[in-house]
């Protein structure tokens, strides 16, 4: 027999403002130090913050497979080759580091997309790595119906009352992408929730919904780590979108930025034609053909200034 609280009304009242203090306590304390790392990095010219983030399989910051991810290899690389930096890593959300760039904050962002409205405010090196985009996920024996086709039109997708899909609720997936979905989904068969990139493919495996949006990489490794049924799942490239994405490192656009992205492009010019950078380019991707699409392309890749 357990005791009842519910008899003691101040319980809860004061186990609640214990609780929510604490947690104020927590975010104050992690805002100033996130605070502090970044003033601090327009301090020291010999100093870079990079930008890191918790989204596996790029960067994995936690688990089991901590460090795993391209992007901690690559970031792992910079650090080592550009030496003549202090390196400090800070977690942060992509509305930040822009800003922070904006400012002039010596701090540099190794996921960064190239837009011409970005490149307002920052430098950007050569592509340092290229990504397939995001693509349709869904399960076998929808892909069947559609015909088995390599790409489909998302546009054709959202009025096929045969499917439904969710995809997340705040997420940005791409300049072309976020345009088409704007005017399209409206009265489609597809919604926005707030759910993890996980939670939807786990409820795409469990056939609660038909499709999602999602990197093929990043669909691929949750079907292993969270799928009741691991190897049901594939992708479907959007029509609409390029084949490729290239990825950047983007710094403020001053003197100090500028002189990072060539003392960036200077190493990775060369890295980047070694075999083991090659492999980084293809670590996480399990499916043959999307791992045979990523070594074709790799040689064009490297012509891309």
């Amino acid at each position: 027999m357990g005791t009842n609280f519910a008899r003691f009304p101040y319980w809860d009242v004061g186990i609640n403002s214990m609780v929510k203090n604490m947690i104020i306590t927590v975010i104050v304390a992690y805002s100033c130090l996130v605070s502090v790392c970044i003033t601090h990095a327009i301090a020291n010219d010999n100093e870079i913050t990079w930008l890191i983030t918790n989204w596996p399989p790029w960067m994995i910051l936690e688990g089991d497979d901590r460090g795993t991810g391209r992007f901690n290899h690559i970031l792992a690389l910079a650090q080592k080759k550009l030496s003549q930096y202090r390196h400090l890593e800070v977690k942060m959300n992509w509305s930040r580091v822009w800003f922070e760039i904006s400012q002039g904050k010596h701090i540099c962002n190794i996921f960064a997309y190239k837009t011409d409205e970005r490149e307002k405010i920052a430098y950007f090196s050569e592509p340092h790595t290229f990504v397939l985009p995001n693509a349709i996920i869904m399960k076998h024996h929808n892909i069947q119906k559609m015909g088995n086709p390599t790409s489909y039109s998302i546009v054709s997708l959202l009025k096929d009352n045969r499917f439904n899909g969710i995809i997340e609720r705040t997420r940005s997936f791409s300049f072309k992408l976020d345009g088409i979905l704007e005017k399209h989904l409206p009265g489609s068969n597809l919604i926005r929730k707030s759910a993890k990139p996980e939670s939807l493919i786990k409820m795409v495996d469990a056939n609660r919904i038909d499709y999602t949006i999602e990197y093929p990489i990043v669909a691929s490794y949750f079907d292993q780590k969270v799928c009741l049924n691991k190897g049901f799942l594939s992708s479907i490239l959007i029509e609409e979108l390029p084949l490729y994405n290239t990825v950047c490192v983007a710094c403020p656009k001053n003197e100090w930025g500028k002189k990072v992205i060539n003392r960036w492009n200077n190493v990775f010019r060369k890295l980047k034609r070694t075999d083991r950078y090659r492999k980084i380019t293809e670590m996480g991707h399990n499916d043959e053909r999307e791992l045979s699409m990523i070594r074709e392309y790799y040689d064009t890749f490297l012509k891309i200034k």
